[in-house]
């Protein structure tokens, strides 16, 4: 298991523009009422998989 890397919200103008949508859906995802499909939590969950920023959803 590969550990995961933190967000630091001040440098968040330097990660790509995939990241950053990413990581706006994952943070309004957690913490706004709001329903989103599971085809675009997957697409975001997947990317910030692959960039270390979450531990895999997967079994």
């Amino acid at each position: 298991m590969m550990p995961v890397k933190t967000i630091n919200f001040s440098e968040l103008d330097s990660q790509p523009i995939e990241i950053q949508e990413a990581i706006a859906f994952y943070a309004a995802h957690t913490v706004l009422p709001v329903h989103f499909s599971a085809a675009d939590r997957d697409r975001y969950y997947k990317i910030l998989e692959q960039a270390g920023f979450i531990e895999s959803v997967n079994m």
